[in-house]
């Protein structure tokens, strides 16, 4: 993570002494996840200005989701019965990432560079809590995780979803599925040429939960305690109505 904050710091202070040759923007302002919310799809688009260097290489956007801290648990089959073992608490990883690009991403960036800047999976990096392990260990327990993301879409790659038209003018179409978590989201667009960051805009894409749905879950994360009050409170009063009616009959 830090070795990435060096990276942008490095790149905006070199990016004006030349021409950034992206306008980004997205198709939604925020997203408002309601009850019947099913996932959508998100539209990014941009121009380049191919003046500064020519026709770019490549254009890569990044969707990241809120950070989080994971209890990553390693299973084991004893006398047929599956056993937590080994536990790695670590973070902070993004709760959802998706990375589009116009080609495969060895093709526009060396790997240094792309370890620093955190694009793709492969590329991510996450920090031991607590406890020890070796490199080994929270690598295979990091891609375990990874695995898990992809499973449940909230982890994406597609190498050929970013379309470049005439060489000035480009679009990709992200997948938000219905169990994205909630915050603030970070879009990171990059043109590469010869290798090079040679065009870079970021931005923030709020996601929330609207309706009787924020309210219970504005409840259930700022006032725990009285949020599980009320809904034991509920299922005895439900019980006790239940019971009430099978009596009478």
């Amino acid at each position: 993570m830090l070795s990435r904050a060096l990276f942008i710091v490095a790149l905006f202070a070199w990016l004006p002494a030349q021409a950034n040759v992206l306008v980004t923007d997205l198709s939604k302002d925020q997203i408002s996840i309601r009850g019947d919310f099913t996932g959508e799809t998100l539209l990014l688009f941009g121009a380049i200005d191919p003046g500064p260097h020519g026709p770019v290489d490549g254009v890569v956007v990044v969707l990241r989701g809120p950070g989080e801290n994971v209890v990553l648990r390693e299973k084991r089959k004893k006398m047929g019965i599956w056993i937590n073992q080994a536990a790695y608490p670590m973070g902070p990883l993004p709760g959802f990432l998706a990375t589009v690009s116009s080609a495969p991403l060895s093709a526009l960036i060396p790997d240094d560079k792309r370890r620093a800047l955190g694009i793709g999976t492969d590329k991510l990096e996450a920090f031991l809590l607590d406890g020890e392990a070796s490199d080994t260990e929270q690598k295979a327990a990091l891609e375990a995780f990874v695995r898990l993301k992809h499973a449940d879409r909230l982890y994406a790659e597609n190498p050929q979803a970013v379309e470049i038209i005439d060489e000035r003018l480009f679009r990709a179409e992200i997948s938000l599925p219905a169990g994205m978590p909630v915050g603030r989201y970070v879009t990171d667009f990059y043109a590469f040429k010869n290798g090079r960051v040679v065009g870079y805009r970021t931005g923030e894409l709020p996601v929330d939960i609207v309706g009787a749905g924020h309210i219970l879950g504005e409840a259930a994360h700022k006032q725990s305690l009285l949020y599980g009050l009320s809904g034991v409170a509920l299922a005895v009063f439900m019980g006790w109505g239940v019971a009430v009616i099978f009596r009478r009959r």
